[in-house]
This record gives structure tokens, sequence and C-alpha cells, in this order.
């Protein structure tokens, strides 16, 4: 890259006649643009316009009272005016200029405007500005065209990408490409890389503004022979100026040259007020002055100009000094800076204090890990009460078992031992004869007491376990012990059963059978009902069993919720049952009565239909 300070600029020797002007007053951009183009028609050559509308206009205009014979080289198809803007949205996609689309549309653009020329040797002038002023003008019309493709400061990448594709076309099809970037491109925080990056990417920077603009035609010249000045003869001085003319007054940003063994040559406002030094304590010491002793103890000032200088850019963030020792972190990009022959002659830097922004992202990797902790540990927890319910429907199904066959045991016992018993001693008394008629009646009498305890004694051997539930099944045991129910409770009980119910698995047969003795004895204890009714039968799959009163109803929190309330034992241990068949417990309740229902699968083929026989107790 090489800038010139009212001189021409030289061509770059792989980018051919690539040049770039900056410029502040759009008039100074049009004059010079008519001056390259107007000599490159009067020459026989071609000339290309993508710009602005209004540069268009304005570029034409001038022409038009320049260039003799303007109307025949439009006719002719040597000058060709393209709209920037639209020129842009045909080779973008996605935000980024394609390559491909690039070449077919520029590339052809390009030779068809060398096919047209008069001059075989030097052919096309083209004069670009599309993406330096679309990033620019933000609310002209050409911009506004693409809102949806440049943000606020403009898509710097996207434009740089555009100069790398200009660069390769030129490669190919060699011809003079005159680039205009307005100044305000690079007023904002990343101008300053910004424009150390476009200067790279030309192969001549033209200097200030009262530059002129060089001659670029002769008669039968090409285009190298057609731009005088081609010796190197741009100092690194003139790119020093040239800089901070840009970067002077940013404060955000330090932005500083460094000469190619780091020493420091220039100093912006921004970087005395981010390092504390004046330019005047700092210009000609070496930039590691800004490093803290470990990473200059580790060469780390010299491995990132060495980084910089072999892959012409370096980027970092990492701890920096301040003048008075403090530390900030900072985040660092240094590039390359090489004259035309590739030689590097320094290396520009800029620094920006992110202290804030680090700090920030430190609290917020220290929270996500607190919430992370706090996720591990709820979810600990949550592992922790599973596995506590798990353990504890363990033991409740264990209970329930244990229950099942304790009680089997006892009714057994009852009935086997006490009944026996009972028995006997009945026989004996029937078989003894008082002495006197009071004795006799006392013995009637005993008997009587006996055979009450035997019948009490059966019915409560039959509740435990009734036996006509394993022999029979539920269909024919669940009227059997409504019938002794209403008994007991005075509640008038109605059963209902399809016909053709089948037998169940004993599993199956005596969980219900459980709950509906539980659910029965909490009708009789707390609903105040006056009726209960009984309905057994199958829903596909799945047997069900409802038990319905008409008493007061249950609290407004369990009868509204549908599922098993927490508290109670026994409709904890209903549930239980239910679960651990696979099925599922129900309530409702609406204050005009309670119904309950369990839902449970079978899971064995059903047994074939057993005819129910009345059995007395």
């Amino acid at each position: 890259m090489s800038v010139s300070q009212g001189t021409n600029p030289p061509l770059h020797p792989d980018k051919h006649s690539h040049v770039v002007q900056f410029y502040s007053d759009s008039a100074l951009v049009v004059r010079e643009a008519g001056k390259v183009l107007g000599e490159a028609l009067s020459a026989g050559q071609s000339a290309i316009v993508i710009a602005t509308l209004e540069h268009r206009n304005k570029i034409a205009e001038k022409l038009k009272r320049e260039v003799q014979d303007f109307e025949n080289a439009v006719a002719d198809g040597r000058y060709i005016s393209l709209d920037g803007a639209e020129l842009l949205s045909g080779v973008m996609v996605g935000g980024m200029p394609d390559p491909q689309r690039f070449t077919n549309i520029v590339g052809r653009l390009v030779e068809r405007a060398a096919s047209a020329a008069r001059n075989a040797q030097s052919k096309v002038v083209a004069f670009g500005e599309m993406v330096a002023v679309l990033c620019a003008e933000g609310n002209s019309e050409a911009a506004l065209k693409l809102e949806t493709l440049w943000c606020a400061e403009g898509n710097s990448e996207a434009a740089l990408k555009l100069e790398t594709l200009w660069n390769q076309l030129l490669e190919r099809n060699p011809f003079f490409l005159y680039c205009a970037y307005p100044s305000q491109v690079f007023h904002n925080p990343s101008g300053a890389e910004l424009f150390l990056r476009v200067c790279s990417e030309h192969g001549g920077v033209v200097g200030g503004e009262d530059s002129s603009i060089p001659k670029l035609h002769k008669a039968g010249a090409n285009t190298a022979e057609s731009i005088p000045g081609t010796e190197n003869n741009w100092r690194w001085k003139e790119i020093e100026d040239r800089f901070r003319l840009f970067v002077e007054a940013v404060q955000d940003y330090a932005l500083f040259l460094l000469d190619p063994k780091g020493n420091v040559t220039s100093w912006n406002r921004g970087a005395k007020r981010i390092k504390g030094y004046d330019a005047s304590e700092i210009i000609g010491k070496n930039f590691s002055n800004f490093y803290p002793e470990e990473d200059i103890r580790a060469r780390k000032p010299e491995m990132e100009l060495e980084v910089a200088a072999r892959e012409g850019r370096f980027e970092d963030e990492g701890w920096r000094l301040r003048k008075d020792g403090s530390r900030f972190w900072a985040s660092v990009i240094i590039t390359a800076i090489r004259d035309d022959s590739g030689n590097l002659v320094g290396f520009g830097k800029v620094t920006r204090d992110i202290t804030e922004k680090m700090q920030a992202q430190v609290a917020l990797d220290r929270a996500n890990q607190e919430l992370k902790k706090e996720v591990l540990e709820r979810k600990l927890a949550e592992q922790r009460v599973i596995q506590s319910e798990k353990s504890l429907r363990s033991l409740s199904l264990h209970l329930l078992r244990t229950q099942d066959e304790e009680r089997k045991r006892i009714g057994r016992d009852l009935h086997d031992s006490l009944g026996q018993v009972l028995t006997a001693m009945k026989l004996s008394l029937a078989g003894a004869k008082g002495e006197t008629d009071e004795d006799q009646v006392a013995i009637e009498r005993c008997i009587g007491l006996a055979d009450d305890c035997i019948r009490e004694v059966r019915t409560i051997s039959y509740l435990l376990y009734p036996p006509m539930l394993e022999e029979l099944g539920l269909k024919s045991a669940i009227p059997w012990y409504l019938d002794g129910f209403a008994e007991r409770s005075g509640i008038k009980t109605k059963f209902e059963c399809s016909a053709d119910f089948q037998r169940l698995p004993r599993d199956i047969e005596l969980a219900l059978f459980r709950l509906l003795q539980e659910a029965l004895t909490n009708v009789h204890r707390h609903s105040e009902s006056l009726v209960a009714q009984v309905r057994l039968h199958r829903d596909g799959d799945n047997a069900v069993l409802e038990i319905q009163d008409a008493g007061k109803g249950l609290p407004e929190e369990i009868g509204q919720s549908g599922s098993t309330p927490a508290t109670g034992v026994g409709l904890r241990g209903m549930d239980e049952r239910m679960r651990q068949l696979g099925g599922r417990l129900q309530i409702s309740s609406n204050g005009k009565g309670t119904t309950l229902t369990a839902i449970v699968p079978i899971a064995v083929p059903a047994m074939e239909p057993v005819k129910a026989v009345p059995v007395s107790v």
C-alpha cells in the first residue's frame, strides 16, 4: 500500500492499477473522477461508472461539457453508468458479496466495455464507490435500498470482501480502477482499523484532497506506461501523517503506530486517555511498556509482532498496564503495514479498554456457574426425593403385602382355631342338662351366645380374607360383602355389573376388593350418606371399579383436584395398590356426594365367566 501527497500513485505489482481516494467534499470526487474518465474516453478507452445516482448524474454532466464525442461513446457502449446499490444487490448473498455472482455480473461488464474500446492496448477505466458511499450516506436513496444488507456503521467485512473480488478481477482482466471513500466511513470506533485494511487492499492511495489525479492515457500506451511516477517515492512519514489525519479525534480507542521493532511512532488522544502517557513520554519507547512483567518474561510482545508480520494481523485480549501501573483488560488488534515492494515498514495498533465488559462477562460466568450449581443441587435433591418416593412406595407395597398375608393368616386362625373352639363349646353346652329350670335357661342362653360368637368370628374371618374372592372371583365377592355391609351399617347398597364380566388376575381382584372395603369404610365413617352404589365393568383393556355415595363430599381442595390427596392413610393405601398394578385412582366430589374410581389394566387374559352362587354366612 502506497500513499501519495500531491504526486501520482504507483501501480501495485499484484493489484495492477487499483487506487483509492479519501474525500470529505462530494464535489471533489466528482471533479477528479470526471477528469480520469474524461481523459480515458478522449483516448478511445472505455469508461465504467458504478456510483450513486447523484454522482452519476454530476459526472455525466461534466463529461458532456468536456468530452467532444461523449454521446457517441454512450451509443458505442464505451461509457457505461450503473447504479451502485442495484449492482451491489445483485452480487450479495446473505449479507456478503458472492464471488460467482460478482464474476458473472462485473466481470462480463468489464469484458463488454473492453470490447467496445477503440484503444486496443489500454482499454478500460472504472470508477467505483458503491460500498463506501452506501456505508457513509445511510439516508441516501441507494442506501435505503440495501437497508437489510448494511448496518448503521456499514458492513466493513463485506466492503473489504468486495475490494478483494475487485483485485481478483484485476488480475484476470487488467484495467484501471479508481475507488473513492468518503471520510465519514471511518468516523466510528472501528474506523482506524478499517482505514488500514482498506489501504492494504489498494495498490495506491491518492493523497490530499487538493492532489491531482494522474493522466491515464497516452496514445498507444498500456496501463502501466500511462501513469507516471511509478517509482517508489512514498515515505513512512506520509503514511503516518495520513493515519493521524483520520484517527486523531478518536478517544474511545488507543490508535498508534509502531516501527518494525515495536517502538511507538505516533500517539492519539484515545491512547493518552486509556494508557495515561503523553505523546512526548511514550513516542520512541517500545510498546512492551504496556505489558505486565509476566508477559514480558514470556516474550509476548515480540510474539505478537511476529504473528502480525507473518499473517498480516494479530488479535488478542489480555491485561495491559497504564502509566500509573494499574491494569486494564484490553482488546488489541495489530496490523502489519508494508510498502509497495512488500517490505515491512511498521504496524498499526488499535487498543480498547474493555475492562467493564470483561468484568460483566466474569460476573455473568460466575452467575451461570452458580446457577448451574443450583440446578445441579436441585436435580440431586429431586433425585433424592424420587429415590425416597421409590423407597416409600416399595415399603408401602411391602406393608400392603404383609397386611394381606397377615389378614389371611388371622382370618384362617379365627376360622380354624377359635371357630372350632366355639363350636366345641356350643356342642358341650347343648349336651349339658341343668339340674333346675334356671340352670337350663342359663345353658340355652350360653348356647345362643356361642352361636353369635361363631357367626361374628366367621364374618371377621371372611372380611379379613374372604374365601369366596379366591374361589368365585370379584363379581361374586362384592355382592356378598355389600349385603354384610348394609346389614352392619344401615346404608343401602346397589351393585351393577355386566353379566359377561369375567374373572380377573388374582392380584387385581384382591387389590380392587381391598379398595372397595376401604372406600365403603370411609363412606360409613365420614360421608353421612344413606346410600352407596358400586359399579364394576371393563373399559377396553382396563377393569374399572366405581364407588359412589350421596354424602356431604370431600374438602374442596381434594374434591376438585381429581387426584389422590397426599393425606389420609386409607386413600394413600388405595392409590398405592393401583400404582403397583399400573393403574390409577381418581376422586371427584361436588358437595352432593363423592365418586371414587379405580382403573387398572388387565395384564393377563381373563378367565372364563364363573356363575355366581349365593353364599350364606
